[in-house]
């Protein structure tokens, strides 16, 4: 375990908690950014030698770094604080090569799901719906389409005339002023 390193990494964590701690306290991911700073924090307390035979190594390896590594890669797949998250990354990424502990020592968590995943016959899956076509047996394709098209036509003829009847002259309303208008009034 590199010492100096180990003094720069909570050095940088500590400032990260400082300045960010308003803002993300609530995020699910600073719980772990909290459990970071706590940990490297005793550990830069320690001596290299009480580092090997503690139970830190196991608990950095098996449970506290990749839990961190996953919660830190939502900071960056999160593109407005994607910077802070590659910083919290690279930190961390830091740490694991100041403590030495190797990436094969990992442990990967897998989710094991049962093969046989029982059906259940008992789940209401709705009403069938029948649909109705609105146009007739016999009448064919083209014959809609030109009654659809006369259709539009007579509703927009009657809407030009509509709108021929219903046009007003407006006048422009002239905006009341005040003393802010009189003073900034030049710059427009």
């Amino acid at each position: 375990m590199d010492t100096t390193e180990c003094e720069a990494v909570r050095s940088i964590l500590h400032l990260i908690y400082h300045r960010n701690k308003n803002q993300h306290q609530g995020m699910k991911w600073w719980r772990w950014l909290s459990k970071l700073k706590r940990t490297v924090s005793d550990l830069v307390s320690m001596k290299p030698k009480d580092f090997i035979n503690s139970s830190y190594p196991q608990y950095l390896s098996q449970y506290l770094i990749p839990r961190c590594y996953q919660a830190f890669s939502t900071v960056v797949a999160d593109n407005q604080f994607s910077t802070l998250g590659i910083v919290l990354l690279a930190t961390l990424a830091r740490l694991v090569k100041a403590t030495g502990i190797k990436f094969s020592k990992l442990a990967r968590v897998e989710v094991k799901l049962p093969k046989n995943i029982p059906v259940r016959s008992e789940v209401d899956r709705g009403e069938r719906i029948v649909r109705v076509d609105d146009v007739d047996v016999g009448v064919g394709v083209d014959a809609v389409s030109v009654s659809r098209q006369k259709q539009s036509s007579e509703t927009v003829s009657q809407e030009k005339s509509s709108k021929e009847k219903t046009k007003r002259v407006k006048t422009a309303k002239k905006k009341k002023k005040n003393a802010i208008d009189d003073i900034f009034g030049g710059l427009f």
